[in-house]
């Protein structure tokens, strides 16, 4: 991960969610974009973004001089379409923004992020409005099972810098069931992962729900009981996540209602956070 594109309006409402990608900008050594659309004079000045952003480096007790830092200003109307023209431009591996639970249809709220996790193909990280920690020790994964070895392994270089565990985690049942739940060896699969991936931190855990597919239930349970500090989800061209990313009806109930960080990979094309 070299490049990280943060859409921001600079308000107070985004301060969260520019702390959070500062902290992560500069502990990956990554390069932060900062990306406004404004159409009033005040805040489509340079010098305001740059002292609005410089102002949450200093609350972090970061040196803004020292870190990659690059302002994209455009007087033009927010649309992601805007957004994806720029992440094209400047190579952008990961997309930060704001999600509110409050249902606000204003610029970088609602439906824009939940829209740009299914139109882009670098990885979307969704920020809840209210959420201020930064700390990233627990890193829920919700899995299908049959492509955990892959997919793990592309979570791993971003939990080993963290040194956080993966908590992969699948619900069922659900229909059509790829893997028989109850045949499943945890034990051996768990092995093969710490093995492949050199890393120990890595665990499993099945959500049983009352009826069939029943995700969002079983994602809310997981988030409730393990309280990881990250939720990562795979959209895949066809399977069960595919109703997460695209349904309009239950994007906004993850992205939206999460009270945690929502990491979508899309998986049209290959997806690598680190």
């Amino acid at each position: 991960m070299k490049n990280i594109l943060i859409p921001t309006d600079l308000t107070d409402c985004t301060k969260n969610t520019i702390s959070y990608a500062i902290a992560l900008g500069v502990k990956s050594n990554t390069k932060l974009f900062f990306y406004h659309t404004e159409t009033s004079q005040e805040r489509s000045n340079k010098e305001y973004a740059i002292k609005f952003i410089k102002d949450i480096f200093n609350e972090q007790h970061l040196n803004f001089e020292k870190s990659q830092v690059e302002f994209i200003i455009e007087n033009v109307a927010f649309s992601n379409a805007q957004i994806k023209s720029t992440i094209e431009k400047f190579n952008i591996d990961l997309v930060i923004m704001g999600a509110s639970h409050e249902g606000l249809k204003t610029t970088f709220f609602g439906s824009h992020v939940s829209k740009l996790i299914n139109d882009v193909s670098c990885p979307v990280l969704s920020i809840p409005h209210d959420y201020n920690n930064i700390n990233i020790d627990r890193i829920g994964y919700a899995t299908e099972l049959f492509d955990l070895s892959e997919r793990v392994r592309e979570i791993v270089p971003f939990a080993k810098l963290f040194n956080a565990s993966i908590e992969a985690f699948h619900v069922y049942p659900v229909f059509p069931q790829t893997i028989d739940v109850e045949k499943y060896d945890v034990k051996k699969s768990l092995s093969q992962l710490q093995n492949e991936n050199s890393y120990s931190k890595i665990n499993l855990h099945f959500i049983k729900t009352t009826f069939d597919n029943e995700p969002i239930t079983g994602i809310r349970e997981f988030i409730k009981s393990y309280k990881p500090d990250m939720l990562v989800m795979c959209h895949k061209p066809s399977g069960l996540f595919d109703k997460l990313i695209m349904d309009s009806g239950t994007t906004p109930a993850i992205v939206k209602t999460s009270p945690i960080p929502v990491l979508a990979l899309n998986q049209k094309s290959v997806c690598k956070i680190m």
